[in-house]
């Protein structure tokens, strides 16, 4: 058996060829790249460090051609011991537990596939020097890096095909950005001749392209007499402009005017539009290329784009129902007519909603039959067993779930207080139950789909069971079932992946919708945080209301430990006028009249929401897991503060509030949440 003593690691690592890894059913994680081990590797028996048998055999000096200056040496983490990351100088992308080729003399980094893979790389590697950067920057003719995570400093657009590359700084250049003239003559521009310059002119921060109104960044051709400029991207753009989503022809106009964009509705000051003469359409350049029907984040359907209203029924005050502004409908939009649902264009288009084009073809004549959200992944219920009708609707009262081995039983009758194992609220209406143990999913949550999409994101989510998580909108950690993606690393309960983008929300008499640009801190609870993206009513009446998901979610009722009755939550005061009359009867502080409360009515008791809360509301003790670093099961568990003052079998401290504690006769192994969240974190497992 081969051993081999790496530097990475304080134990000896052992061989194992491909057929004896396949024999093995546990998942390993190389800790040099963070990718799946399916071949040979070295590990260690003592732990569960990895590594692919050729990141363990790698040179531990290299010599680069993107670093000639010195050699890169190999590390197992990054040297930057602050931040505990490193930003990889030739793909850009930051890294985080992968081992990495490091010169200290001038913080150079390279992640090892960059470092080891220059062969794929087609260039002289010689120096050119361009007027716009002050180092030479190096011609490469095919590269890997990720066009998402770079792009071209004079165009903006993202880095393919042959660039021009700093590896000192970050700084690329598309080679055809690389070769502009440093001086043109423009058709919208006769007096005088246009200047290449590498930033917009220092004097003039509003300095606008004219062709899209738009502040010039990077690269842009300027007339300092006239203070006339154009990005270099659109210097070039041909005087008329054909367009596959528009019947006819687009014509550059040969000078700037004020006009309002008949595409997108928006104004375009003093900027070089482009004309349709034979529908009589004023456009900004960049909205000649609108898509006419796309897909977007916060719609089931497909959405259309229209010039305007054609038909008189339809010319009366419409909002948009992403920022809910009044859209003119003597312009275009976006629009699912059998929705009735419109939508400014640029709030569509916006990178955070945009998803992609889509083209309707012969099969699909109405895009609205098409559903983008709840039809994507196969049900949570596995199989219907036993189904009643009543009266129209079919209606399954013996199911199976693939988050429980036994099948489940849809009752209605709620006598005593329970607690979904979906969603860790209460339940008040029909539910679905276990005849052999304590299993309970409200019917809403045994029906959800296994796959599907949030109106925040792109990309879809998975139903998943877990014994404990931190839900990213409302912040709680709690147990049960989670949406989660990993590619976008966001996890969230179901309550509030439940919740539409506009709501109707307890202790507020109007609607309020969710603004994803939106910074702000939380009417209700005021924590005092600032946070992107709120639930927001933008009424005069109502001056500016923002809430939270924290908020939004909170149950109406709740029961505190000490207190007999269950307490209501209620939004504002009426009965304790004086601020002085307002404490909290559990930390015994002062009130915000104005903030939502828990109340009892019988003991005229009053609370903050998060003290009867507490910290952990939606957590699940006594839950069971096998734990891969302890050969026994755990068990969840809490503090009693009378009786449980153990200590964290691995930090020596005694435990917090919530802590495993290991199921075995005998075992006194235990560790706190905190801890193992930490090697979770550290370990990636």
């Amino acid at each position: 058996m081969k051993k081999l003593n790496h530097f990475s690691h304080p134990h000896p690592l052992v061989l194992m060829e491909d057929q004896e890894m396949d024999k093995i059913s546990i998942i390993y994680y190389c800790s040099a790249c963070q990718e799946r081990v399916d071949g040979s590797s070295y590990n260690c028996l003592e732990c569960d460090f990895c590594l692919h048998k050729s990141c363990a055999e790698l040179p531990r000096e290299i010599n680069h051609p993107f670093h000639p200056s010195h050699p890169l040496i190999l590390y197992e983490k990054s040297q930057y011991v602050q931040y505990g990351r490193f930003v990889c100088n030739s793909c850009r992308k930051e890294k985080g537990k992968e081992f990495v080729y490091h010169c200290s003399a001038c913080e150079f980094d390279l992640d090892i596939r960059c470092a080891l893979i220059p062969y794929l790389i087609i260039g002289d590697f010689s120096k050119l020097e361009h007027f716009s950067h002050q180092h030479s920057l190096f011609f490469i003719q095919n590269h890997y890096i990720d066009p998402q995570y770079q792009s071209c400093f004079a165009c903006e657009g993202p880095i393919s095909g042959p660039i021009c590359f700093c590896f000192d700084c970050n700084f690329f250049l598309h080679k055809k950005c690389f070769d502009l003239p440093l001086e043109i003559k423009h058709l919208s521009h006769h007096k005088h001749p246009l200047t290449l310059l590498a930033n917009p002119p220092p004097h003039h921060e509003k300095c606008c392209c004219r062709l899209c109104s738009k502040p010039c960044k990077g690269f842009v051709y300027y007339c300092s007499p006239c203070e006339f400029g154009i990005k270099a991207k659109y210097a070039f753009s041909d005087d008329v402009i054909k367009s596959k989503n528009h019947e006819h022809p687009f014509t550059l106009l040969s000078r700037p005017i004020s006009f309002i964009c008949d595409a997108c509705g928006s104004d375009g000051e003093y900027c070089i539009p482009y004309v349709c003469t034979a529908r009589n359409l004023v456009v900004h350049r960049e909205c000649i290329s609108l898509p006419r029907n796309i897909l977007i984040t916060r719609h089931d359907h497909p959405v259309s784009h229209i010039y305007y209203f054609l038909e008189e029924k339809e010319v009366k005050k419409r909002g948009c129902r992403i920022c809910q502004n009044e859209i003119n409908t003597e312009y275009g939009c976006y629009h699912c007519r059998g929705c009735d649902y419109f939508v400014h264009v640029n709030c569509a288009m916006y990178k955070d909603i945009f998803i992609q084009e889509y083209e309707v073809t012969d099969e699909i004549q109405n895009p609205n039959q098409i559903n983008l959200g709840w039809l994507i992944g196969e049900p949570s219920i596995t199989r219907v067993i036993k189904e009643k009708k009543i009266g129209e609707e079919v209606i399954a009262i013996e199911i199976e779930h693939f988050d429980h081995e036994c099948k489940l039983i849809l009752c209605d009758d709620v006598k005593d207080e329970k607690y979904c194992d979906g969603c860790r609220r209460s339940i008040s209406t029909s539910f679905y139950y276990c005849a052999e143990c304590n299993y309970i999913l409200h019917k809403r949550c045994a029906e959800l789909p296994k796959k599907t999409r949030h109106w925040a994101f792109k990309e879809t989510f998975t139903l998943e069971p877990y014994i404990e998580f931190k839900c990213d909108f409302c912040c709680f950690r709690g147990s049960g079932l989670r949406y989660g993606n990993d590619a976008s690393n966001w996890f969230s309960c179901i309550s509030c992946f439940l919740i539409p983008d506009t709501v109707t929300t307890r202790g507020h008499r109007h609607q309020v919708f969710f603004d994803h640009k939106f910074t702000f801190k939380c009417s209700i609870c005021d924590d005092g945080h600032q946070k992107k993206g709120a639930f927001i009513c933008r009424l005069k009446e109502c001056d500016h209301f923002f809430l939270d998901y924290t908020c939004l979610t909170s149950p109406n009722i709740a029961q505190y430990k000490y207190d007999e009755h269950p307490l209501r939550l209620t939004y504002c005061d009426n009965i304790h006028h004086h601020s002085d009359q307002c404490v909290c009867d559990i930390c015994e502080e002062s009130r915000d009249p104005n903030e939502w409360f828990y109340y009892c009515g019988i003991c005229d008791n009053s609370a903050h929401f998060l003290c009867v809360l507490g910290k952990y509301p939606f957590l699940k003790l006594g839950l069971t897991y096998k734990y891969r670093f302890h050969e026994h099961p755990l068990t969840f568990a809490k503090k009693d503060y009378f009786h449980d003052y153990l200590k964290c079998s691995v930090c020596d401290k005694y435990c917090k509030e919530i802590f495993f504690k290991c199921t075995q006769s005998g075992c006194k192994y235990v560790i706190d949440w905190e801890c193992r969240l930490h090697i979770q974190r550290s370990t990636g497992l």
